[in-house]
């Protein structure tokens, strides 16, 4: 035991150590700030591309009735009678009073055509539907003569 020290040892005292309320306070503000910078960029990001996919949508949905509408024709003529002249309902003579056929909406325009003889050979003809516009959408068909 050493006397300068007295009968009882004096106990060291550690260093403090952990956040005061001022450093956590200033943590929760800056996390704050960049979190509602980020929520903030994502909403546009999400808004923006919203609007791209409804243009596409529209543009798809526009070609796949028109093709629906082509197909039921090959169906009613038959092979032999599904000829360029007389495969898209809606410039056919005369034209077809579905509501396909109507003006496609602003911004858009619809259109089809036929290839005979796909490949060389006379047993398959190729159905193109195009949509041009805001948006672009092509849809390819293949019906054979069976």
């Amino acid at each position: 035991m050493n006397p300068a020290r007295g009968i009882f040892p004096v106990p060291r005292l550690k260093p403090e150590t952990g956040f005061s309320l001022i450093e956590l306070v200033v943590f929760i503000v800056v996390v704050g700030i960049l979190g509602a910078a980020l929520f903030a960029g994502f909403s546009t990001a999400l808004q923006q591309g919203a609007s791209g996919t409804d243009l596409s949508t529209n543009a798809t949905q526009l070609a796949q009735e028109r093709m629906e509408l082509i197909l039921a024709q090959k169906r009613v003529l038959g092979f032999a009678g599904f000829t360029a002249a007389t495969f898209d309902p809606c410039t056919s003579s005369p034209p077809s009073t579905q509501a396909v056929c109507a003006a496609p909406p602003a911004g858009y325009t619809v259109s089809a055509a036929l290839t005979d003889n796909w490949g060389g050979d006379t047993n398959y003809k190729m159905i193109n539907v195009s949509v041009t516009g805001k948006s672009q959408e092509s849809l390819i068909a293949l019906v054979a003569n069976y």
